[in-house]
């Protein structure tokens, strides 16, 4: 995995309202090394629990929002 830049949290953030799934997918196109990815196959290759993965497929906004939180505030995916 990579560390988001300072730059890649800021795109995330100021996008996230209008698009938050595209804001995310770019984040974790860095994140997850997968320039190409779309969303689907970054939350398949993601080190995520099953029930996450599921809550954020069905675009949940409180798992948008968590996952979202943890790309600025940790600037990648913490493990779980």
């Amino acid at each position: 995995m990579t560390r988001l830049k300072k730059a890649h949290v800021e795109t995330l953030l100021r996008e996230y309202d209008t698009d938050p799934i595209r804001a995310l997918t770019t984040a974790l196109r860095v994140a997850l090394d997968r320039p190409g990815a779309d969303w689907p196959a970054l939350l398949a290759a993601a080190p995520l629990p099953a029930s996450r993965r599921d809550r954020l497929q069905a675009s949940e906004q409180a798992a948008l929002d968590e996952l979202a939180a943890e790309l600025n505030e940790a600037r990648g995916l913490l493990a779980s």
